[in-house]
């Protein structure tokens, strides 16, 4: 690291009691009848709940990729919390600002409910109605009972209770802001709801009660029933053999001395009299921030919050022992393993104990029904680590396992979608991989929203791709320009003249069929240096024939079969609302059914057919004909068949990923309205890989069982028509299904043909969302589909393709940058950037699959029914730890971000 860097202190360490995760949440209240909620559905306004870490986290530095690798920094935002105001606050109460101590009372700077008596007493006056007259009062607010009540003033008359679960809300006037307004269900007949207004003394004495009771509203009713549960024995206490208990019966622990340890630890933490248990007013104040709704939720949130403590005191000893100086690289190897780090990668900043889930509303980052993670962020050039407090380690074996998968969570920040500030302490990251990531903050507006701009500066780089990490990258240790020797170079695997002779078409007996076109992209800047067409079409019919397809992608082989039937790919013809046609792509047609051979005798005695697939609909090719598009005029060919495959374009896929992505990511299915099973079949993700199966199958049939021709093509031929054209390839040629056929595969039919890797997966830029697709993703699942009927066909596993699928988006690597082979050649990727192939074949045997036997089918024939098409559990559920594989189901899943070689 830089001299420059930012210092990054430890925060002090906090009392035990102040260790409140944070997030604002909506009040967690018992089950009640219909009519209840009915009533209290009529409130127009419900208390505003929120909590925080209490915890200073490190600042950021809002400084982008450039910056860092000058090692140089912005100033230091230093997160001080604002004095307090001498002017009341306005209402309603924020308790998060109160629980972060950005609004303190003169009466009380903390909440009472510290311990011994659970009862709070507030004297005021009391207005039933807006002529009402004045009553001195007494208001009590009984923890134990969770009631506020309203004391006589006469001894022989009894005190009114109104249970909290039955207060519908409580309002600081607008007016006068010593007055509170409470609103309630009562079970006087005619009157089902009441008011009352309560006048106090003073605006502190009012903000002081409000703020007790909307905790009590938020928090307490539920947190009495949990209490209740771990307390069986009705003793008032929850002690360490209790908790200890609690924690083997709901699949957290078993039996040991560790187990105990922390069961002590976690009493610890809340216990403020030094007794052997906490009763019911010090479990209350551990978690009023936090409403949990089950006994598991309740112990899992403790759980973190005593690794956050630990946290914290191991920073503040760091202090003690005379460490005060610690830059963003002491820190880092102090809190965790940084071998991680890349070649070219810089460790920007560090912010500690930071709370965060997957999930899309602040409220989530409580939410009952999602699991939370504590632990450190690091932020760097490449990308977003999220350090778990709570490893693997300590959920082995248990009922409730959490994988290694999620004791550190990497987000490259090309990755990223969008960054958005929900509010002054949550940050929701939404990822191109489908994760939608909530990260929680000590409430500081003026350090999130830093935060976002720094981490919005990175994704989101002011050149594009020219700024992604892909051009710092490099696999050595130390030095970029270090020779590895041994390591192949990805950029050189591919041959465009070597694959040409590979299928015949290049140095074999039909070679005289065939010509390779170069012309430095000046026929279509979207197509291959080099191509390949029939000998017999001259250079005027080329260009002639190139016009009457749209962006000139004129026909091209992909493939030949022994048989001499071709694959070729176009885009769609220029035919128009006229009907034009065009005679030199006629004549091209014609040459690719008879095999390049006009005067093949055998077709004047049995005509060859050749086979047009239009990827799309009927009625969305006959739509592009008011664009001056559209399909062939099947009249216009010579033997030719045109056939509709009704694969949906660009746009349904994206809303069908998007939909397939909500359901799998998702760990309480409940929330779903219809449940998983509804969800994943409502996004058709299935329907949509079945059909480009079944027209891959349909093409590889006539190629290889008619010995006829087939060209493939959608609208402009790279999206659909590269999913075909290289579905078909595998299924034909054992070559493809090797690793290096498959890097082979994905050059010449996706990168070298112009799939728009850069506006499909939005490289370095938020711009265009409209041109996003997961176009390639939707191949590699049909790959999948591939792998998991025919387990031994294929010499890459389902590893590679993970691999492949998450660094389309995260520009670690230079192979996917740009929309076609021209723009790389211009970025001269090649020499500034790493090939993903060098990567790969470096660490070949992660990606090969053991029971690969090679060459023992040749021609694959998969069924298409929708009953063998399964969900991509390994690609789309591994977000959600359920779906992580249990011991005996295989090996773990992991993720790999990238490596030093």
């Amino acid at each position: 690291m830089s001299s420059n860097s930012p210092e990054l202190k430890p925060p002090a360490a906090p009392l035990p009691d102040e260790d409140s995760p944070h997030q604002s949440m909506p009040g967690v209240a018992g089950k009640r009848p219909s009519s209840l909620e009915q009533m209290k559905s009529q409130s127009s306004r419900g208390p505003n709940i929120a909590s925080d870490l209490i915890t200073e986290s490190p600042p950021i530095s809002a400084t982008t990729r450039k910056s860092a690798k000058r090692g140089s920094f912005m100033p230091e935002i230093q997160l001080h919390f604002p004095k307090p105001s001498q002017a009341p606050p306005p209402p309603p109460v924020d308790i998060a600002a109160i629980a972060s101590r950005q609004i303190t009372t003169t009466s009380s700077a903390t909440f009472e409910f510290t311990g011994g008596s659970t009862i709070m007493t507030f004297k005021c006056k009391i207005k039933s109605s807006p002529l009402g007259i004045l009553k001195a009062t007494t208001l009590e607010l009984d923890l134990g009972d969770m009631v506020m009540r309203r004391v006589k003033s006469h001894k022989d008359k009894p005190s009114v209770g109104i249970n909290v679960d039955r207060i519908i809300s409580s309002r600081v006037s607008a007016k006068n802001y010593a007055e509170i307004d409470v609103q309630f269900i009562s079970d006087i007949l005619g009157a089902p709801i009441q008011n009352k207004r309560y006048i106090f003394s003073s605006n502190e004495e009012a903000l002081r009660f409000q703020t007790h009771l909307d905790v009590m509203r938020a928090s307490g009713a539920k947190l009495k029933q949990i209490f209740g549960e771990l307390d069986k024995r009705n003793t008032g206490q929850i002690t360490k053999l209790i908790l200890q208990r609690a924690m083997k019966e709901n699949g957290m622990n078993v039996d040991g001395e560790e187990d105990s340890s922390e069961a002590q630890k976690m009493i610890a933490l809340a216990d403020s009299d030094t007794s052997e248990g906490i009763d019911f007013v010090e479990f209350f104040r551990l978690f009023m921030f936090t409403p949990c709704i089950t006994v598991h939720q309740a112990l899992t949130e403790w759980r973190n919050k005593v690794a956050l403590v630990q946290r914290k005191r191991s920073s503040s000893a760091d202090i003690s022992n005379g460490n005060q100086s610690a830059g963003v690289e002491e820190v880092d190897a102090h809190h965790f393993d940084s071998s991680w780090v890349v070649g070219g990668e810089i460790v920007m900043n560090v912010v500690e104990n930071v709370r965060y889930s997957f999930g899309s509303k602040a409220r989530d980052n409580l939410s009952g029904d999602r699991h939370h993670w504590v632990g450190t962020l690091a932020v760097t050039n490449y990308r977003l680590v999220l350090h778990s407090h709570i490893t693997h380690a300590k959920s082995a074996g248990t009922r409730h396992e959490i994988s290694k998968y999620f004791d550190r969570m990497d987000v490259p920040v090309n990755a990223i979608h969008s960054i958005n500030k929900l509010d002054s302490a949550c940050v929701l990251i939404i990822c191109k991989d489908l994760r939608h990531i909530l990260v929680s903050f000590p409430p500081n507006d003026i350090f999130v929203t830093t935060l976002v701009s720094a981490i919005s500066s990175l994704a989101f780089p002011p050149n594009g791709v020219k700024d992604t990490f892909a051009f710092d990258f490099h696999l050595s240790a130390s030095d970029p320009k270090t020779n590895l020797d041994g390591l192949v170079n990805g950029w050189d695997l591919y041959d465009p003249m070597k694959e040409f002779e590979r299928i015949g078409v290049v140095n074999s007996p039909h070679a005289r069929f065939y010509r390779i076109w170069s012309d430095n992209y000046s026929l279509s800047d979207t197509y291959p240096l080099h191509f390949c067409v029939p000998s017999a079409m001259s250079e005027s019919d080329i260009m002639q024939a190139a016009k009457f397809r749209s962006k000139c992608r004129m026909p091209a082989v992909s493939w030949r079969s022994k048989s001499g039937a071709v694959l070729v790919r176009s885009a769609q013809p220029m035919v128009g609302l006229k009907s034009s046609r065009n005679s030199t792509d006629e004549k091209l047609l014609n040459l690719y059914r008879v095999r390049g051979d006009p005067h093949n005798p055998l077709e004047l005695e049995d005509p060859s057919t050749l086979y047009i697939l239009d990827a799309r609909k009927i009625l969305a090719a006959t739509g592009n004909q008011v664009q001056g598009k559209g399909t062939e005029i099947i009249a216009n060919y010579t033997h030719a068949e045109l056939v509709y495959c009704n694969i949906e374009n660009i746009h349904t896929m994206r809303d069908s990923v998007n939909a397939l992505g909500a359901a799998c990511l998702a760990t309480d299915h409940g929330e779903l309205k219809n449940g998983f099973a509804d969800h994943s079949k409502d996004s058709l993700w299935l329907r949509h890989v079945q059909l480009v199966l079944k027209a891959s199958v349909l093409a590889a049939d006539r190629i290889e069982l008619n010995d006829s021709s087939v060209l493939v093509h959608c609208s402009d031929g790279w999206d659909r028509t590269s999913q075909m054209t290289s579905t078909c390839m595998l299924l034909l040629d054992p070559y493809y299904r090797t690793l290096e056929g498959f890097a082979v595969l994905v050059e010449k039919e996706w990168l070298d043909f112009g799939h728009k890797f850069k506006d499909r997966h939005g490289q370095g830029s938020d711009k265009h969302p409209h041109e996003r697709s997961p176009v390639f993703v939707q191949w590699l699942d049909c790959v999948h589909q591939l792998m998991y009927q025919f387990p031994t066909a294929f010499e890459l596993n389902e590893s590679m393709l993970i691999f492949l699928c998450d660094h389309l988006h995260s520009c670690l690597f230079g192979t996917f940058l740009g929309n076609n082979s021209k723009e790389r050649k211009e970025l001269d990727l090649k020499n500034k950037t790493v090939s993903i192939w060098t990567y790969i074949l470096a660490k070949r045997q992660l990606f090969v699959n053991p029971r690969f036997k090679r060459e023992e089918v040749k021609v694959l024939w998969p069924s298409t029914t929708i009953k063998k098409i399964r969900t991509w559990e390994r690609y789309f559920c591994r977000f959600d730890f359920e779906c992580h594989p249990r011991e005996g189901e295989g090996g773990e899943w992991t993720d790999d971000w990238g490596q030093k070689l």
